[in-house]
């Protein structure tokens, strides 16, 4: 728990740390390994883990260290509550779970769960990604160590559901069926993620990906049926849509993170794609869920 110190008597549950890989109160945990290397036990099959990866923990994981070689982490620990009040655990491992996630825009908890023979809750990538990672944990951590203003849990939400978000792309890249696919497209598409509230241009990633403009453009509207410009658009609308359901961070605020000029300018993107202005969305999101789950 984190005492909130702008509320009296008011405790959060999440917590971060750089000493515990694992939670001790039965919470979610994300750990980002930065450095080193670790072999550990889950749920008695050993597994072996170097820097980078992401370990991705539910409650009640049963993790043991056998050996430890220079690791360091920044870790992170959360109940569901923290994302929303009407998500448990008991709701997240539900049969219905699927189709709850999808009605109501909550974080998709597979990466948790949906362990095989190749994934055992470790996700390896690519040292490129490590930058962008690693800035959402310190955004978390700075969130709850120095609270700002009143907006801390929010930003701190914020900033575990994009978490989420990588973890899932994480995930595919690693242990999807294209994980050895290197097109061009396959490159422009890793790129936008990890880089979509960034400003940039198409005569840049030409330029980045040795390639033309003509070649790019083509590529990528085979593989997504979209221009880049409008997959990124879609992105960033996407993202804003689960940080006005679950946050109360301000849309000139949520505009910036998101990549867009401007709040005049994210408002009518927003409006053209989903038909609702961002508040009136975020209205309708936390009035959809009072409805289900009073």
């Amino acid at each position: 728990m984190t005492k909130c110190r702008f509320w009296e008597n008011r405790y959060l549950p999440i917590e971060y740390s750089t000493e515990k890989i694992q939670s001790e109160n039965d919470y979610f945990s994300l750990c980002l390994i930065t450095k080193g290397t670790a072999v550990f036990e889950i749920d008695g099959l050993r597994c072996y883990l170097s820097a980078p990866a992401l370990l991705c923990l539910s409650p009640k994981r049963q993790l043991k260290t056998l050996k430890l070689s220079r690791l360091q982490f920044k870790s992170v620990f959360f109940a569901p509550e923290f994302i929303n009040r009407n998500l448990s655990v008991e709701r997240i491992t539900a049969d219905d779970y699927e189709v709850v996630c999808k009605l109501f825009d909550f974080p998709n908890f597979d990466v948790f769960y949906q362990t095989d023979d190749l994934y055992r809750c470790i996700i390896p990538f690519d040292l490129t990604e490590l930058n962008r990672v690693e800035y959402l944990f310190d955004s978390i951590i700075e969130q709850l160590s120095v609270q700002p203003d009143n907006m801390w849990s929010c930003r701190a939400r914020m900033a575990v559901i994009r978490v989420f978000d990588y973890a899932v792309k994480l995930h595919e890249d690693a242990f999807g069926v294209n994980q050895e696919s290197d097109t061009l497209a396959d490159c422009i598409l890793t790129f936008i993620e990890f880089n979509f509230e960034k400003s940039f241009t198409i005569e840049w990633l030409c330029r980045e990906y040795s390639t033309n403009r003509t070649t790019l453009m083509a590529e990528f509207k085979r593989v997504t049926g979209k221009t880049i410009n409008e997959f990124v658009t879609d992105k960033r609308i996407d993202i804003s849509k689960q940080i006005l359901a679950f946050t109360n961070i301000s849309i000139e605020e949520l505009s910036a993170k998101c990549g867009f000029s401007s709040q005049s300018y994210f408002t009518r993107v927003f409006k053209k794609s989903t038909g609702l202005s961002p508040m009136h969305f975020r209205k309708i999101a936390v009035e959809k869920r009072i409805q289900e789950f009073q």
